[in-house]
């Protein structure tokens, strides 16, 4: 036993370090202490440049995915738009953002459409690798092409909503075994 005990003192210290900052991913307090997380950026739209510093809402749902993607993004994109309609007249107060994780297949074009399905308030965005390389650092976006097929492939990628206020700082990361109503209710409580 007392081999293990600085393994057993360096792994509570570890909890208490992290339980801060789990606890306020999971429930959405605001000042995230700790969290690297989040920042404004530009990427394309159909209308050309957007500057989410140039949003003129409370709060931005964000969702990084792809277009090809045959089960996660359109599933997270649907209960996207489920919040956002959960919000009734606050919609105006929240921006819906589809940001893509292959911009080699994704074209503004494409992106724009696609993000249109779900709620047409919502803004598709692409760029290019570099640019989206550097957003998905910001956000602490995992994503990874599968198959070397160029045409035909698939990208293994994190799947989370992100809840930002005016500044671009994190409120919440909602996964996908969040309940809509809990994402909803952690919406309105930060407008």
């Amino acid at each position: 036993m007392k081999r293990y005990a600085p393994l057993l003192v360096a792994c509570l210290m570890a909890g208490l370090v992290a339980f801060p900052f789990v606890r306020n991913l999971t429930t959405g307090e605001k000042g995230m202490p700790g969290a690297q997380i989040g920042g404004h950026f530009v990427l394309e739209t159909a209308t050309g440049p957007l500057d989410t510093a140039q949003l003129n809402t409370d709060l931005i749902l964000i969702y990084f995915g792809y277009t090809y993607c045959p089960d996660v993004c359109p599933t997270e994109l649907a209960r996207m738009a489920q919040i956002y309609e959960g919000l009734g007249e606050d919609q105006t107060r929240v921006s819906g953002l589809f940001v893509t994780v292959d911009p080699e297949r994704d074209t503004v074009k494409a992106v724009t459409e696609y993000a249109e399905v779900f709620d047409p308030s919502f803004k598709g965005l692409s760029g290019d690798q570099a640019q989206i390389e550097r957003v998905m650092r910001q956000y602490q976006v995992y994503a990874q092409k599968v198959g070397d097929d160029p045409e035909n492939y698939t990208v293994d990628h994190s799947s989370r909503i992100y809840l930002m206020d005016r500044d671009a700082k994190l409120m919440a990361l909602f996964s996908m075994d969040t309940e809509i109503p809990v994402m909803i209710d952690q919406v309105k409580n930060f407008l």
